[in-house]
């Protein structure tokens, strides 16, 4: 997954998860995990670091938001 598709799929996690998006990718690699899908797992680490970078650099207040 190229770094721009898990930057896509970040944000829409954020806006339609909010608070819950971090656990929900986790949950998703770790479910890969369990099924043995590593391309799934390396998908949902990309998508989980992405939210982390996201939360990470967003103006305070702003993690939530639309406008990402």
């Amino acid at each position: 997954m190229r770094d721009q598709d898990s930057s896509q799929t970040a944000r829409m996690m954020i806006r339609l998860h909010g608070l819950q998006a971090q656990a929900i990718a986790s949950e998703r690699a770790a479910e890969s995990r369990a099924q043995g899908d590593t391309a799934g797992l390396d998908r949902w680490q990309q998508v989980y670091a992405a939210i982390c970078e996201l939360r990470r650099t967003a103006p305070h207040g702003d993690a939530n938001s639309d406008r990402m």
